[in-house]
């Protein structure tokens, strides 16, 4: 083996140890350009935390858990979907940190900082964990839409750049609860009873109890709609407990009824709230229902108020034919 062939190995090995040791020294390390393989809550036992709380700017709300079950604290303690909060706390966990973007002489406005989301975990009324979601970084024609957030957490001064848009973490209270209240099917409904509106099948058809045949020509399309009020059945809001009847309408209420050929539904419509109406349930109802007032839009609403003059019109009179006196 020549000289110059020796120098050159010796060479081409020195430059691969280097290789070698820069890319230990970065897996060490952390920095820019590796993966440390460490997640957002990473440590925290997800199992401990026993509160939530979520602020941007002035709209913040509260979770927590009482007696074992998760309430929105800033929505009367109203029953949190736990699947909501179950799924938004698992997604969050399994986010890669990956290496920070920035750790010194950092602008936060320059990263959206200044004005972020807080996001705290508790757990025993202490805070155990929380996160400052920063500015959404832009897609581009490369990377197509981002979902990409900077962040910063616990009291570390380093930048992150995650791979989540904490979409799930929303500081509106609604946003934690089932909205769906009812969904029974209206082909189920038998009969429905509101004011002086008696609605039932006969024969396999829906009709008017007391329809006047020789006067009145039945509006099936109209009575569909008393049919179809527990079908999809939403909430927009839950009523403040601490409200008194007279104050939500209920001192003269309407009273809905509808029954399947094995249960009763009663709907009590009260007065207007802001874009809607506030209902109460009762009878075959989930028992999960019965406890509160709840605020349902306008629209929604109004499918329980469909007076009998919206249900019949006046049948022609025939015409006579020629040569016939009227």
């Amino acid at each position: 083996m020549t000289g110059k062939k020796l120098i050159g190995m010796v060479i081409a090995l020195a430059v691969l140890l280097v290789v070698v040791v820069v890319q230990q020294s970065g897996k060490k390390t952390g920095r820019a350009g590796t993966d440390n393989g460490a997640t957002l809550f990473q440590g925290l036992e997800l199992n401990l935390v026993d509160g939530l709380e979520i602020a941007d700017g002035s709209n913040t709300v509260s979770l927590a858990k009482q007696d074992g079950k998760w309430v929105v604290g800033s929505l009367y303690n109203y029953p949190v979907d736990f699947s909501k909060l179950a799924e938004a706390l698992r997604a969050a966990s399994e986010v890669k940190m990956g290496a920070p973007v920035r750790t010194s002489n950092v602008d936060a406005a320059e990263y959206g900082l200044n004005e972020a989301k807080r996001v705290e975990l508790k757990s025993g009324g202490k805070t155990v964990a929380w996160v400052e979601i920063g500015a959404r970084r832009e897609g581009s024609d490369s990377v197509g839409w981002a979902n990409q957030h900077f962040i910063r957490k616990d009291e570390q001064p380093e930048i992150y750049l995650v791979d989540y848009d904490f979409r799930p973490f929303s500081e509106s209270s609604k946003d934690w609860i089932n909205t769906e209240l009812l969904n029974v099917r209206s082909a189920d409904i038998v009969s429905v009873n509101v004011g002086d509106v008696e609605l039932h099948t006969v024969s396999n058809a829906w009709t008017l109890a007391d329809l006047d045949e020789e006067t009145e020509e039945f509006q099936s399309s109209e009575a569909n709609k008393l049919r179809m009020a527990l079908q999809y059945l939403n909430c927009t809001s839950i009523a403040d407990p601490a409200l008194s009847d007279a104050e939500l309408g209920f001192t003269n209420a309407t009273v809905y009824t509808a029954s399947t050929t094995n249960k009763t539904y009663t709907v009590t419509v009260g007065g207007e709230a802001e874009n809607g109406r506030y209902l109460r349930f009762s009878g075959d109802a989930p028992e999960k229902l019965n406890n509160w007032t709840y605020v349902v839009s306008s629209y929604e609403a109004g499918d329980f108020l469909i007076p009998r003059e919206k249900l019949v019109k006046p049948k022609e009179e025939p015409e006579a034919e020629e040569g016939e006196e009227p």
